[in-house]
């Protein structure tokens, strides 16, 4: 038995296969790994709304990092807690841009994630054609997401930035060099904006500090730039075959990709 006693999981592009699915190996995996005493955690980009499909389908995992570090959440006090929220300031910088250009807008709320009916609509121009179901059961719509926001008297934990065009998003992280905040690319058309010092790393660390669990004792699994964090934080980082070079580069191990049970050999190396 080596000493890893926690397995950080991002979902898209890791536990999830390319057609979205948790595969029944997958799904055994984790049920093995907890039943060896290991703890298994979401550690995801999305917010808990898009999180509820998985609650039945994977019992054993009981905690969830959500909205890439934003927050924490109990899936079975179904409580959410130690939420960094993006100061008011600089998510409304972050939107006074938005409003110029061609993309949509998704503000993670700590028991919502909110979307404009329009941009629902029109959701495969932003790329995001394959989350349509997702969307369908999780988002709240609003008809002007810019009025709801300026309404809104919560914390935004994140707010992603869905381009038509993917080139824009370079243009438009450069346009938000001078507010305070994480800028990272996920997806092929998203960018995610977090409060300053807010990672899947930060969130991770704040769930194994909850948990009483060394980082050293935690191994975390992802696929994209928004997992680097998580994978440089943990014991043993170790990134997807899937993945892009430089999580590749940032990781300890590469395993098989999301389509050939790369997460179910990354559970393993906890035993």
């Amino acid at each position: 038995m080596n000493g890893y006693r926690m397995i950080a999981l991002d979902i898209d592009g890791t536990l999830l296969n390319s057609k979205k699915e948790v595969t029944p190996a997958c799904a055994e995996a984790i049920r093995e790994a907890s039943a060896a005493g290991k703890t298994v955690v979401f550690c995801t980009g999305r917010a808990v709304s898009e999180l509820e499909e998985f609650f039945p389908l994977l019992p054993d995992i009981r905690w969830a990092v959500f909205a890439s570090g934003a927050g924490l959440y109990d899936i079975e006090k179904r409580k959410t807690f130690a939420l960094r929220g993006i100061p008011r300031p600089d998510a409304d910088a972050v939107l006074a841009l938005a409003k110029t250009k061609d993309l949509m807008p998704q503000l993670v709320i700590g028991d919502r994630d909110v979307i404009q009916s329009s941009h629902m609509e029109r959701v495969e121009h932003f790329h995001m054609d394959i989350y349509r179901p997702l969307y369908e059961r999780a988002m709240t719509l609003v008809p002007d997401v810019y009025a709801y926001a300026a309404a809104c008297r919560e914390d935004f934990l994140k707010i992603n930035l869905y381009h038509a065009d993917p080139q824009e998003r370079v243009r438009t992280r450069r346009q938000l060099e001078h507010v305070s905040i994480e800028k990272v690319y996920s997806e092929v058309s998203s960018l995610e904006c977090s409060a300053m010092g807010v990672s899947k790393g930060s969130g991770l660390l704040r769930l194994c500090d909850a948990l009483r669990v060394p980082a050293s004792a935690c191994i975390a699994v992802g696929d994209a730039d928004n997992d680097i964090p998580m994978i440089q934080a943990a014991g043993l980082g170790v990134a997807m075959g899937n993945a892009a070079e430089n999580v590749r580069a940032a990781a300890d191990r590469v395993v098989a990709d999301c389509d050939h049970d790369g997460c179910v050999e990354a559970i393993r190396l906890a035993f």
